[in-house]
């Protein structure tokens, strides 16, 4: 591959940007929104809806935004408004979601490798699952210790009408971008959903341990020439 040709960095955010259990995540997460829909007694049905809500993002084919498709779901079976349910969740963001930030862990291999990359100059995408709206993701950043890092496109609930591995996700980033496929490098730890930017032409460089393969953060940035 000529990595002298990339420009543009797509980087998934959970398990290669930062580390967490992903059962422990959900589990407090579903438990700490529920006190913003205080007129259910079932709490049982908040947590359902969420997870069928977002299964159904994770199979949108790229008509309308994950955002209204969420939506849909949740106020169909809640009876409340767009509005209503769209504000509860970003009053749930802006305040107790920080809680969850114990659970993250940094990746201070990830932090410097795009700090050396940010200063070669490339452009830096967030490339992950959009279910989540931006301020959520950016906190998670935050958490990650990346809040100085540019990034010029993330991929959030309201941006974006489909999910990895999808094609039309990685298209609708390069639409956005602006950018040939050629001139991008998806890197990510998920061999289905992150490895599935081949689809519309864009590499991939997998971070992580597989028996096929495997890659780092280091040798990632000695293909790319970049000062680590």
């Amino acid at each position: 591959m000529d990595y002298s040709r990339i420009t543009h960095l797509l980087l998934d955010l959970d398990g290669t940007l930062l580390h967490f259990d992903l059962d422990i995540f959900i589990s407090r997460y579903l438990e700490l929104i529920k006190s913003y829909f205080p007129e259910y007694q079932n709490k049982g049905l908040i947590s359902s809806w969420i997870l069928e809500g977002t299964s159904r993002m994770l199979n949108n084919e790229g008509e309308v935004t994950n955002r209204k498709v969420f939506l849909d779901y949740f106020c169909g079976q809640s009876g409340l408004s767009r509005e209503v349910v769209w504000q509860r969740f970003i009053s749930f963001y802006e305040n107790d979601f920080n809680r969850l930030e114990r659970i993250i862990n940094q990746n201070p291999k990830a932090v410097k490798f795009l700090e050396a990359a940010q200063s070669a100059g490339f452009s830096l995408i967030i490339a992950t699952q959009p279910v989540f709206p931006e301020i959520a993701i950016r906190k998670r950043l935050k958490w990650a210790g990346l809040r100085h890092i540019e990034f010029k496109m993330i991929t959030d609930i309201s941006r974006m009408k489909a999910c990895k591995p999808h094609a039309i996700y990685f298209s609708q980033i390069l639409e956005f971008l602006n950018v040939d496929p050629d001139r991008c490098l998806m890197v990510g730890d998920d061999p289905v959903n992150d490895m599935a930017s081949s689809k519309v032409g864009i590499a991939n460089y997998f971070i992580g341990v597989t028996p096929e393969e495997s890659g780092n953060f280091e040798t990632l940035a000695a293909y790319l020439q970049l000062s680590y």
